[in-house]
């Protein structure tokens, strides 16, 4: 079945009459999966292949996730910024992400995210089946932590504070940081202390494939 994806991206190449061969000779994405993306059996390629695609197309990533049919210099949404990929003991620093260099990877933020956001890769189970490990999340340090937000938490009452992904919830006048997976050994709640904080609220994920 056709995804939103794969209509727009057959409509940007009839626009510039290229078909599947020249699209990957040019773009540097391998036959196949143009193919696969061009059916629909890949619904969200990679940010990497994204870009490519819309570059050897001469279009834009929102005309590839959105629309064709929108202008160039359009901007759906105030996200499509870059963020860094930052270690979870860099997430539970209070270094501003700003002053943070030597970033090895970025990712295209497809949601509205501030100027510091950043993403974390998930590690462990805790959080399953809504964050897998492996899976990014983008985090906004900017958004308003509500309860029943999924926030990245720090405690720095530890020796080595670092944050931790978990929903936020709230009992009376208590807050607790709660592990979604049902099976998950360890505690369910964590009692949200003084000496905790909230790093950034979750906004987004990207599942890496």
């Amino acid at each position: 079945m056709s995804t939103q994806f794969s209509r727009n991206l057959k409509a940007l190449m009839d626009n510039k009459k290229m078909n599947p061969t020249e699209l990957s000779r040019l773009s540097g994405i391998a036959q196949p999966t143009v193919f696969k993306i061009l059916k629909g059996q890949i619904k969200s390629p990679s940010i990497a292949t994204a870009e490519a695609l819309a570059q050897a197309l001469q279009a834009t990533l929102p005309q590839l996730i959105y629309s064709a049919d929108l202008p160039k210099e359009a901007d759906p949404v105030a996200g499509f910024r870059k963020v860094p990929l930052i270690s979870w003991i860099q997430a539970g620093s209070l270094t501003p992400i700003e002053k943070l260099d030597d970033f090895d990877k970025w990712y295209l933020c497809p949601v509205n995210i501030s100027e510091y956001g950043y993403a974390l890769k998930v590690r462990g189970e805790s959080m399953e089946p809504y964050f897998y490990e492996g899976d990014i999340v983008f985090i906004d340090p900017e958004a308003c932590a509500d309860p029943g937000k999924i926030v990245a938490a720090v405690d720095d009452g530890s020796v080595e504070p670092e944050a931790t992904l978990k929903k936020l919830v709230k009992d009376g006048a208590d807050y607790y940081l709660k592990a979604l997976n049902p099976d998950w050994p360890g505690p369910k709640f964590i009692p949200f202390t003084g000496t905790m904080r909230i790093a950034g609220v979750a906004v987004g994920k990207y599942v890496e494939l």
